[in-house]
């Protein structure tokens, strides 16, 4: 699991960058779906914490996530994201342990 733990250190930290870096804009949606995608895509045999950065995008970037959502009409996946969530201190405990 070192391998495949040390990828998604790497994206859960991709994230946080992410979030710091882009403001709370709907121009600025197509950067976190960009993420989404991507990160959909790793391959580890643990599930994947999408629901953690999902619930964190909608507490911290709400501008962004509110357009995701709009976006979701036309988006399966992204449907699908937009209507997961759970607490967001759990969630945020959950990535932060990730990635120690």
């Amino acid at each position: 699991m070192g391998e495949e733990h040390g990828e998604l250190k790497s994206w859960i930290r991709r994230f946080y960058d992410l979030l710091e870096k882009y403001p709370d804009r709907s121009k600025n949606a197509a950067e976190f779906l960009s993420f989404l995608r991507d990160f959909l895509k790793i391959s580890i045999k643990d599930p994947l914490p999408i629901v953690e950065i999902m619930t964190i995008i909608k507490e911290y970037k709400p501008t962004v996530f509110f357009t995701l959502k709009k976006m979701a009409n036309k988006n399966m996946m992204l449907q699908i994201l937009t209507e997961s969530s759970m607490e967001s201190r759990v969630a945020n405990n959950r990535l932060k342990m990730l990635v120690q």
